[in-house]
């Protein structure tokens, strides 16, 4: 097993130059993938060289007062050693974290194990990361460089917000993507639009109402569908605490996805993988679905909501947005909100130099096609997240997919067993 050198120079930030060099696995982006990477490779004894910002897209990307769908057992942030789990970080913390999780106490989670696992990662953005003499040359926007045998990218979902071609001339201070706005104050008073009707498409349009907007969904079903409270669930991990845990995990996988037909083949990559390609499918889809949680029905009763309607055409009329709907009616707002989900585009990997773009071998909706260990057509380059649900199965597309992610870039990397 190859053994990296330990750094005990790192640079976080703006302070002298310390980071110039060969490095044997550099991790960039410091959300939970990379977090988590980083102590499924320490543990196996290499000391990974991570750049990024810790927990920017949680950060950046989404409002106070947001919740987590996923439960808290689902929320941990996979690592081998124990005492970085939610359950450990409580006991630190001296207090129990409520559930539903606010966004601000999963955030502070995230900090603290980054402060545990990365206390010195390197915070600048990386501006190019190319390939050249069997290495990976990294680029930072200083115009530093280091290279590296082996690169895991970890950056997030943030790079592949869909925008429908409604608003594509629309400017986005008018009808910006959800992962664009976290200051809801600023909507109050004014009339806002909705598009869609999934997690994030509800819990803003609560928020924002609670902000004091006023709020119109828009949705292309018939009807907005939440999810009930998994009150079998529930029971069944009250009475299978203590010693029993592990059997009711292996019975109903903690990672809140599907149910007790699906949860199994959703968790587990090497079953998910067995199953024919259009089950694989049947299974991402059926965790994509525009489906609520059960505590935002009540927060929504005073939202007006219009159903079987999808926007034909956006047209700026003065400060404000008219839409053309298909019912035949207009909405005129203020701002539209496009709670549009994400589309899958390695073509959006702008920090890959171009001649790595064409070379990683893509499916035909865009995917990495990538191995069980998540490495890439080009030797050495591993992607994590959203990008490799393909490859492991829907849980990769949620915080509990670190648990899937981490072991097999620790094994792939040090050519050793995947252990959970």
């Amino acid at each position: 097993m190859p053994l990296a050198i330990r750094e005990t120079q790192r640079r976080s930030g703006s302070g002298q130059s310390q980071s110039t060099g060969t490095k044997e696995v550099v991790i960039v982006g410091a959300g939970p993938y990379g977090l988590s990477s980083t102590a499924y490779l320490q543990d196996a004894g290499i000391d990974p060289y991570v750049i990024g910002k810790p927990m920017a897209f949680w950060k950046q990307s989404m409002p106070g007062r947001m919740l987590l769908r996923s439960r808290i057992e689902a929320s941990n942030i996979a690592a081998p050693q124990k005492h970085l789990s939610l359950a450990a970080y409580q006991r630190t913390i001296g207090r129990k974290l409520q559930e539903p999780l606010p966004i601000e106490d999963f955030i502070a989670y995230g900090d603290w194990f980054q402060g545990q696992v990365a206390p010195n990662l390197d915070e600048r953005q990386v501006s190019r990361i190319a390939f050249s003499d069997d290495s990976f040359e990294i680029t930072f926007e200083d115009g530093e460089q280091i290279r590296s045998k082996r690169v895991i990218l970890a950056v997030g979902i943030g790079l592949f917000s869909f925008r429908p071609e409604q608003f594509s001339s629309i400017s986005r201070e008018l009808a910006p993507h959800s992962s664009e706005v976290t200051d809801l104050s600023r909507c109050r008073g004014k009339r806002v639009a909705v598009l869609g009707t999934g997690q994030s498409a509800l819990e803003y349009a609560a928020l924002l109402h609670e902000n004091g907007a006023d709020v119109v969904i828009l949705s292309r079903s018939s009807e907005i569908k939440f999810r009930p409270f998994a009150w079998r669930k529930h029971l069944f991990r009250q009475l299978t605490r203590g010693p029993l845990m592990g059997l009711s995990h292996r019975i109903i996988p903690p990672t809140d996805l599907g149910d007790i037909r699906t949860a199994r083949k959703m968790a587990n990559p090497d079953l998910f993988k067995r199953q024919a390609p259009e089950v694989q499918e049947q299974l991402i889809r059926a965790c994509t679905r525009p489906i609520g949680a059960y505590w935002l029905a009540p927060r929504l009763q005073d939202v007006q909501i219009k159903t079987t309607v999808s926007v034909t055409n956006a047209e700026v009329s003065g400060p404000t947005l008219k839409l053309a709907l298909t019912d035949g009616t207009n909405e005129e707002v203020d701002m539209v909100l496009l709670a549009t989900g994400y589309k899958i585009d390695i073509a959006r990997y702008k920090i890959l130099d171009s001649s790595i773009r064409q070379r990683i071998e893509q499916t035909a909706d865009g995917y990495p096609v990538l191995s069980m260990n998540l490495e890439t057509s080009i030797p050495g380059l591993y992607l994590a997240g959203v990008v490799a649900e393909k490859a492991l199965g829907p849980t990769l597309r949620f915080v509990t997919g670190t648990s899937n992610a981490g072991p097999r870039l620790a094994a792939a990397i040090t050519g050793q067993p995947v252990c959970s």
